[in-house]
């Protein structure tokens, strides 16, 4: 009990200093376990945590779940007061553990292992991640299905901006080889920013030089050339080149423009919070950006969202 509510409040309770080190731990632990297709993949434990049970992965989602789980011990801090207030609580349902609890927060309540009585009983195996990271678990394992099941797949990935839509991508990498097109490269040139087209939603873009230069490559089969666009030097960057892949991912907000949604086979939307909004581009971004961000850039998104319904049009939400 002490164990699952500390994974509660501080995730997996350390920072991890190696990834390497971690998932070959992780592999070594995978394979000493019986393959058990009947084993849930995902156990809730609160506070928007979620055990994965090794026994329930196959081999190519171990550097994926490596991955969310070095990320969540990253990202969650925990409180410790909230946990003493929690180990209190625990007391009124064990009395007869009081002086396990007292030694307990004698010794600074460290982290603790199960006990030899649980793991023989229950022969535990599993990594805490966030919420959010079990929802792209579950995403991706319903790409693989389709993508065995079509031989193909082009996938749309919108949302708020802040709401990770370039993490998934990155993800969606580690797992399959695939072409990822961000749809930043396409905002629209100073030549084109006119008031009229500016005033239209998801007018910011270019989304006529991305349906001729991105998707009737795809639709053809055929290798993929374009300039992308730099926001920051205002001007374009050298030629990218991709070659023919089975999977396709088209991450970016207003990449799901009416022009475009029928072109994909599935798609995507990430939100978040709003205050969740601000705290991460404040991290990311830094305090003068974050002011431009809030006057400017996410009231488009927004105006674009609602114009084109388009969190409504895609095949799922994640709330991250």
């Amino acid at each position: 009990m002490i164990k699952l509510l500390y994974q509660n409040e501080f995730g997996p309770g350390h920072m991890i200093s190696d990834e390497s080190e971690s998932l070959k731990r992780l592999t070594e632990e995978w394979e000493s376990l019986p393959r058990l297709s009947s084993s849930p993949l995902t156990e809730p434990i609160g506070n928007h945590l979620v055990r994965v049970h090794l026994a329930a992965l196959n081999r190519e989602e171990l550097p994926l779940l490596n991955a969310m789980f070095c990320r969540t011990a990253g990202q969650t801090q925990g409180n410790r007061e909230q946990f003493m207030k929690r180990l209190d609580c625990l007391s009124l349902y064990f009395p007869h553990a009081d002086g396990f609890l007292t030694d307990y927060k004698k010794r600074g309540c460290p982290p603790v292992g199960h006990s030899n009585h649980y793991r023989k009983a229950y022969q535990p195996a599993y990594r805490v991640i966030s919420e959010s990271y079990a929802s792209f678990l579950q995403l991706i394992r319903t790409f693989a299905a389709l993508l065995q099941e079509r031989g193909t797949l082009t996938v749309a990935i919108d949302g708020n901006c802040a709401s990770g839509k370039t993490t998934l991508s990155r993800l969606l990498s580690m797992r399959f080889d695939c072409n990822i097109i961000p749809m930043d490269d396409f905002f629209l040139p100073p030549s084109l920013r006119t008031a009229k087209r500016l005033a239209e939603p998801g007018g910011n873009v270019h989304y006529e030089r991305f349906k001729d230069e991105i998707m009737q490559p795809l639709q053809n089969g055929s290798p993929i050339s374009y300039l992308p666009f730099c926001c920051s030097r205002m001007d374009y960057g050298s030629r990218v080149a991709l070659p023919p892949k089975p999977f396709t991912v088209i991450e970016g907000s207003y990449c799901m423009r009416p022009e475009l949604r029928g072109l994909y086979d599935y798609s995507v939307f990430l939100s978040c919070s709003y205050e969740q909004q601000i705290n991460r581009i404040r991290s990311r971004n830094g305090k003068e950006m974050l002011k431009n961000f809030m006057e400017k850039w996410i009231p488009m998104e927004n105006t674009y969202f609602d114009a084109f319904q388009v969190k409504e049009n895609c095949n799922v939400t994640i709330q991250t």
